[in-house]
């Protein structure tokens, strides 16, 4: 499969896509940044204007959605009032910034909200298109936005609360990238085997939220169709 990163507008895509002989899916970048926008706004507008503005793609071909990745969060698709608002709300640190862009995790971003962690993964797993997790967000791992360059959202997998988080057997000041020292996001607080089985975990929301999104093929390739709710702050569509 060729998955086109991409950081372009929808219709700029389309050649990736050619006449579904070329890449078989791209990133939707610009759905991405108005999802933060909007929970941050309590205004779904822009999410609404942006689906119902994608240009129809080849049969076999598909949208990539997402919250994070392993890049910063790019805001080069917002007007400047817009980057501003999300700077203000998520980005408070210049630390915290890259490029055009805002180099956190999804958890740290949203100040460790459970209930905004499991919205935006609710939203993001209905929406029109093939979801795409970023590893590590499904059990709420934090960051070390203060590494160079890219690599505060780049640390090893949190597999358990050993001092090497179970991800090498080697001590962890030979590894290439730290792991996350914060402690309310470290190995020790956040890891795969604590919530595995854990019915009330985050690793288990997603779990079942994805079994949902499995059950129901419809909702990544149905046509989009907003529906009016009467309220800026409530997201409706069909």
């Amino acid at each position: 499969m060729l998955l086109a990163e991409a950081n372009q507008w929808p219709a700029d895509l389309l050649p990736y896509l050619g006449d579904g002989d070329e890449c078989h899916m791209a990133f939707h970048f610009p759905v991405m940044p108005r999802l933060f926008l909007a929970l941050a706004t309590g205004n779904v507008t822009p999410i609404i204007d942006t689906l119902a503005s994608t240009p129809e793609i080849p049969a076999g071909t598909q949208w990539a959605v997402f919250l994070r990745n392993h890049d910063e969060l790019t805001l080069e698709m917002v007007t400047e009032d817009e980057r501003a608002e999300m700077y203000s709300a998520y980005a408070p640190e210049i630390a915290m910034r890259k490029n055009i862009g805002i180099r956190r995790r999804l958890a740290p971003l949203l100040g460790g909200d459970r209930r905004k962690i499991e919205l935006l993964n609710a939203v993001l797993l209905s929406l029109p298109g093939t979801p795409v997790l970023y590893y590590g967000d499904e059990i709420g791992m934090g960051d070390e936005h203060l590494l160079d360059d890219r690599d505060g959202v780049r640390t090893p997998m949190q597999w358990n609360s050993s001092p090497s988080a179970g991800w090498s057997d080697a001590p962890p000041e030979q590894f290439d990238t730290p792991l996350v020292t914060q402690p309310s996001y470290a190995p020790a607080r956040v890891n795969v085997t604590d919530q595995v089985d854990n019915p009330t975990s985050l690793l288990a929301f997603m779990r079942d939220l994805i079994a949902v999104r499995a059950s129901l093929p419809e909702l990544g390739i149905a046509t989009f169709v907003p529906i009016e709710t009467g309220s800026s702050g409530v997201l409706g569509y069909e």
